[in-house]
């Protein structure tokens, strides 16, 4: 019997852990740390997740607390999972120019339950737990501050059959150029720089390994819809508006946990719907392509933003 694409268990590369192998010797709590460039230094004991590990201060507007400072019980403060201007990481959520509103509804739904991962997954369950611990009004001062940014990308998208050998690493995925291996049907998303990504510099890049091919089928996906489904761009639009630049990993699983309906925060249900008509190589596609494509602007999500309060035509 054929498996609906809805059914389909989440596949295991878009959720990679820690390879426990490939942890470092515990460092001496004392070293310091300094990261080439940056005007701060820290000591290793500060990457804790109590703060936010800003390297560059001055680079930003001045951060509420919640952002850069764990506060009471709460832990991992915004900032050090989606990093001080909120541009995130592979393992998790870009905040940069999304609505206040919109991020305080998605936090709330963490913290209700009605966000959650297709597969049990760390960085999911970290931000449940952050969700729960933090009030009110730090929530409310968190989402404006990174709403004020411009969407930015640091993904390079490359289409080939054989990648560097991969490991899962940090939620993410370390490169041995010594050795290859084939990509097959999967997304393999790394820094270009192991060491930066683990001092939690803003500035790294990424590559993102995609199927060939993948990029021009996902423009079909996102043009024209897939299995007869709606096209990205009739809710997103052409400047595929909140998504256009993000992680393709990141959008991947939430493509995956929309089809699981273990996301099913408010306003999910469009998104089930369609993510339900997509096979594991279609969400590869459009996420691919979808991660191409230059980011998204504030005027543009201000734009759509307005388009859909506008009252209909014939009520004006």
């Amino acid at each position: 019997m054929a498996i609906s694409a809805a059914a389909a268990p989440a596949p295991e590369w878009a959720f990679p852990g820690i390879g426990a192998a490939n942890r470092r010797p515990e460092p001496r709590a004392s070293e310091v740390v300094r990261l080439p460039g940056a005007p701060a230094i820290f000591h290793r004991s500060e990457f804790d997740g109590r703060q936010a590990i800003d390297w560059f201060p001055n680079a930003h507007p001045l951060a509420p607390e919640a952002v850069l400072h764990a506060k009471g019980n709460g832990f991992y403060p915004c900032g050090y999972c989606h990093l001080p201007d909120g541009r995130g990481r592979p393992e998790n959520a870009r905040l940069q120019g999304l609505p206040a509103e919109y991020i305080i509804e998605q936090v709330e739904a963490f913290a209700s339950g009605t966000r959650r991962a297709a597969v049990p997954y760390i960085p999911t369950s970290l931000m449940a737990e952050a969700a729960h611990a933090i009030q009110p009004a730090d929530l409310k001062a968190a989402a404006a501050y990174f709403s004020q940014f411009e969407p930015q990308s640091h993904t390079q998208i490359v289409e080939t059959a054989t990648i560097p050998a991969a490991t899962a690493w940090h939620f993410v995925y370390r490169f041995d150029r010594s050795g290859h291996e084939a990509l097959g049907q999967r997304i393999i998303e790394g820094p270009v720089d192991g060491e930066r990504f683990e001092l939690r510099d803003p500035e790294t890049r990424y590559i993102a390994y995609v199927p060939e091919g993948a990029v021009a089928r996902g423009r079909v996906i996102a043009e024209h819809g897939a299995s007869g489904g709606p096209a990205c761009v009739s809710c997103h639009g052409q400047a595929l508006v909140g998504i256009a630049g993000a992680s393709p990993s990141f959008l991947a699983r939430q493509l995956t946990d929309f089809r699981s309906e273990t996301r099913r925060d408010p306003d999910a249900a469009p998104m089930q719907a369609v993510a339900a008509l997509l096979t594991d190589a279609q969400i590869i596609d459009a996420a691919a392509f979808v991660g191409s494509r230059r980011p998204w602007t504030r005027a543009e999500m201000r734009k759509m933003m307005n388009k859909e309060s506008a009252p209909p035509e014939h009520h004006r």
